[in-house]
Formats: structure tokens, sequence, C-alpha cells
């Protein structure tokens, strides 16, 4: 059996009975088939949308961004989510490496000026410097060599050339916000199982991933650029109670997500976070509780606790 067969295979049962015990069992056929939902947009699919390629392995985080496969979603809401979120946020990751001079794999567009010449081009750390190329097809050809030109009659001179670049590259924080959430809310759900996501608290994730827009969910993330890119650390806080949560950490991103018993909804949570910030938008808190560990598959903590 293969690993999402076994992943169907494990989900299925333990997502009929959390249905049961949470008085949701009309969701599903009155058949004693098989069936797994997708985490994103809670629709059933039977053992053969494995075949037939509708649920698809799912990396958390994005697989561009160092994630590793994980669990099921349908192959509809991971490619959704590709495009609407984690594009974005692979862009800003992109930004985020080159400013703070890490090795990156991608280049990042930019603009450069060499005594007043423009020229458009893509810029790309090497971990120890910058490496930096006009992209031909952008640019006018006389606009080129009139750079090139500047710059090597400038070294001939014995000068230091007036040489400037400005990063270009175009995304939206919020959207690159809402793709770490959503693998934050993953990772959970992995952790955690079905009777952790079907919290009604959790339903302004899974309403905003079905969105284009980034303006719906209160945004209870932070970034940390000191951080270690490795870390990936899941705890359920209890203390302090206006912090009661599921702390997720994924190397420089930071997400707290509605707590398992309904405490504190994620505009709480938002709140509270608000109100922790210093004037320099930080925030510093000493939470306590229990960790569990990452999961590299579905692990249904929660779910197998009812059993």
């Amino acid at each position: 059996m293969g690993k999402r067969e076994q992943w169907f295979r494990e989900g299925a049962p333990l997502f009929r009975q959390a249905l049961e015990q949470l008085r949701l069992a009309d969701r599903l056929p009155t058949t004693e088939d098989d069936y797994y939902a997708c985490p994103c947009c809670l629709i059933a699919y039977p053992f053969e949308a494995i075949a037939e390629k509708v649920l698809s392995t799912e990396h958390v985080p994005p697989d561009a961004l160092g994630g590793k496969g994980m669990l099921l979603t349908c192959t509809r809401c991971n490619n959704d989510a590709g495009r609407r979120f984690d594009a974005h946020a692979i862009k800003r990751a992109d930004v985020h490496n080159f400013l703070l001079r890490k090795e990156s794999n991608r280049p990042v567009r930019a603009v450069f000026l060499a005594d007043g010449i423009s020229v458009r081009g893509e810029v790309q750390s090497s971990g120890t410097g910058w490496l930096m190329q006009g992209v031909p097809k952008q640019n006018d050809p006389a606009m080129l060599d009139a750079h090139e030109k500047a710059l090597r009659e400038a070294s001939e001179r014995g000068e230091v050339p007036k040489f400037t670049f400005t990063l270009t590259e175009r995304f939206s924080p919020q959207h690159a916000d809402v793709s770490w959430i959503r693998s934050a809310y993953l990772a959970a759900f992995a952790a955690l199982g079905w009777h952790y996501i079907l919290r009604p608290e959790l339903d302004p994730i899974r309403a905003q991933l079905k969105s284009d827009s980034p303006t719906e969910l209160p945004l209870t993330i932070g970034f940390n650029p000191k951080a270690d890119s490795n870390i990936r650390s899941i705890m359920i806080v209890r203390e302090p109670e206006n912090l009661s949560s599921v702390h997720v950490v994924i190397g420089h991103y930071t997400v707290f997500l509605p707590d398992p018993w309904g405490t504190l909804s994620l505009q709480d949570l938002a709140e509270s976070i608000s109100g922790l910030s210093d004037e320099t938008g930080g925030v510093t808190a000493t939470l306590s509780g229990q960790i569990a560990d990452w999961p590299t598959k579905p692990m249904y903590l929660l779910d197998k606790a009812t059993r």
C-alpha cells in the first residue's frame, strides 16, 4: 500500500468517528463506505479519489519553501493555494533571503543604475556576495550597451562606478501571510486531527482559503528574522489565558491558531497579540503548555484520544 493510500485508510474511519461524536454524521452518506475530507475545503472523497488523483500529497510548508509531504488535500485546494498564496510567500522569502544575505536558489527582480543609466535585471545572493545580470528581453539593447560602457569606463579610469540597484520583485505580503497561516493550519491538523479542525473557530481560515481576498482573516502571524529557518514546533498553549492557542512555528514564522477547546477565536487572539506589541511591532510573551511532536504524517492525536 502506498503512502497516500495508507493515509486515506488511517484517516477515513477517524473522520467518520469525529463526525459522529460531534453530531455531524449527516454530512456523510449513510453507507459505511470510507470517506476522507480535504482539510481545506472539507469536501469528502471516496477511496477512488486516490487513483483518480483528486486527492494529492500536500507539502507543509510548500515544497519550494522546504516543506515535506505530510498529508492529503484535494488537488484543487492544493493548486489554488499555490496560485493564490504560496507564489507570494515564495517571492517574499526570496527577498528576505537576499536581504539576510542567505544563499538563494532563485534570483530577485531588480533595476540597476550606473551613472544615470538604468537597466532591468535580476540579482541573486550566493551567501558571500551578489550575482547580478541584466535581462536582454526586458531592455533596449542600446541601454544595455550604454550601461556596460559606463561601468567599463569608470573601471578604466580607476574610479568606483556610481552604481545602485533597487529590488522590484512584486508580491502581496497579505497573501504571503495567508500561505503561512495555511501551512500552520495543516500542520495542526496533521498533529491533532479532525476533532480540532472541525471546530467552528477554524471556519474563518477555510473561508479565507477559498477567497482571493487577503483582507478577511484576522492575522495572528509574526516574523522573526533571527529565528532558525529549520525550526518546526507545535505547542498547545494554556498560559497565559489570553493566548490560549495552538502555537505553530515554521522557521521565521510564528502563527497562533484557536485552541482545541474553543476558548478564543482568531479575532480574540489577534487582539491579544496586538495588545502585547511594543513600539517596533515586536511581541514578547512567555508561553506554557504541551509540546506536540512535529508531524511527518497525520497523527490524529485528539481523534485517537477519544476512541
